[in-house]
């Protein structure tokens, strides 16, 4: 069971306030998703599936995650991975879905507040409902590709390029 409330592009910046890092968390329609973290100094991207075992309640399985350097945008898009692999991470927490003023800002924003942290966050601001396959990594191919790049001119404004050859 899924909640469609949920399905969404959810972004930590409204809250991020004097932060040098944001999160996101990407769910989609199917039960499938993904959660980035970027900082400064590079960032993660996990792959994961979702469902709600009862109301109020999401439970998250990871299945990958990389980390690596990123090309700037909302979210941002790995381009160099330095370390993939497998994750079996479980997050089993209560939320709760609002209206919000966040710092800062002028107008509300629906909210996503976990109990638990998700990438370090425990508030997430609403960025859209329409969200696609893609995700912030370029598609794996398993086991570890240190010091992969991927062109910045090659991906895609979608994922947070220019589209350009």
């Amino acid at each position: 069971m899924r909640d469609e409330n949920l399905v969404g592009l959810w972004d930590s910046g409204p809250y991020d306030y004097g932060a040098m890092e944001s999160s996101w968390v990407c769910l989609r329609r199917d039960g499938t998703g993904w959660t980035a973290w970027a900082n400064v100094g590079g960032g993660s991207v996990s792959r994961l599936t979702w469902a709600c075992p009862q109301a109020g309640e999401v439970e998250l399985r990871y299945a990958w995650t990389a980390s690596g350097n990123w090309f700037p945008g909302t979210p941002p898009t790995l381009v160099e991975i330095d370390d993939e692999g497998p994750d079996d991470t479980v997050v089993h927490t209560r939320y709760a879905l609002s209206l919000d003023t966040a710092p800062l800002a002028e107008s509300p924003v629906t909210t996503l507040r976990f109990d638990e942290s998700v990438e370090f966050c425990h508030r997430f601001g609403l960025v859209t409902r329409e969200v696609h396959a893609a995700d912030p990594a370029p598609p794996s191919t398993g086991g570890s590709r240190n010091g992969q790049r991927r062109d910045p001119a090659r991906i895609s404004p979608q994922e947070g390029g220019d589209g350009a050859n």
